[in-house]
């Protein structure tokens, strides 16, 4: 077991570098300091990025928002069905998922209902139901996104042309694997 944590890490450590070294060096990004518990560099709050209030959480991928000030992405002051990019969560309906209710109250927890969120989209930004996609970090710069995957309550799957984070949270996903956590050590 220690093995695979000290192995988790040390992925850890390659993948930020790596992710450091080809994008937020480049693109002069800043990053933030991660959550407790979270070994890796996360990306800060981009510049182009727009504060929303949370209005409900759907599962650990979905939630309802609404932005202040409508702009290029929302350019509607209604509620807006947003879809975290680049996971997945086991689904807590039509049936409940194993570790679909712990990745709800993650994501919950993350971005309580009444909380600001800040928001940026990848390439595209909506899917094939409507949803906006869209990256979501706290106010004080967790990248939630990242830490779902981080901490084993979400899954990657990245489609094209929205990759801009894949990198790094492909990496993510390999130490939580690594390390058993969440979903990766309590399902099959």
């Amino acid at each position: 077991m220690l093995r695979r944590v000290l192995i988790g890490i040390l992925l850890l450590v390659i993948a930020g570098t790596a992710y450091w070294w080809f994008v937020g060096r480049d693109a002069g990004a800043e990053v933030a300091q991660p959550a407790p518990g979270i070994s890796s560099t996360m990306p800060a709050i981009p510049a182009d990025a727009f504060e929303m209030t949370v209005e409900s959480v759907h599962d650990g991928d979905t939630l309802r928002a609404r932005v202040a000030v409508p702009n290029a992405v929302v350019g509607d002051l209604e509620s807006t069905r947003v879809r975290l990019l680049g996971i997945d969560t086991p689904e807590i309906s039509p049936e409940l998922d194993c570790w679909g209710a712990e990745a709800t109250r993650k994501l919950t927890s993350l971005v309580p209902v009444g909380s600001t969120i800040w928001v940026a989209a990848d390439h595209e930004v909506h899917d094939q139901y409507g949803r906006t996609l869209l990256y979501v970090w706290t106010p004080d710069g967790r990248f939630v996104n990242g830490e779902l995957v981080a901490q084993g309550d979400a899954r990657v799957e990245v489609y094209s042309p929205n990759r801009s984070q894949e990198t790094l949270l492909r990496s993510l996903e390999s130490a939580a694997v690594a390390a058993a956590a969440g979903q990766w050590g309590a399902c099959d």
